[in-house]
């Protein structure tokens, strides 16, 4: 069997888990904060990954 895939799988299946509970959970500001700060994540992980891509090119 492939472990590294099935804990791939697990981690991402907890880290979705754990944002759907904190969305449910969580107020107004609490959703919008959580919102902006996933976007600029997402944004930083974009920019590491263009990084990468220059530097091996």
């Amino acid at each position: 069997m492939q472990f590294q895939a099935i804990a791939k799988g697990m981690a991402i299946g907890a880290a979705a888990g754990m944002a759907g509970y904190l969305l449910s959970s969580a107020s107004g500001a609490e959703k919008n904060r959580f919102k902006r700060r996933t976007v600029k994540a997402a944004h930083a992980i974009g920019a590491v990954m263009d990084s990468v891509a220059d530097f091996l090119h």
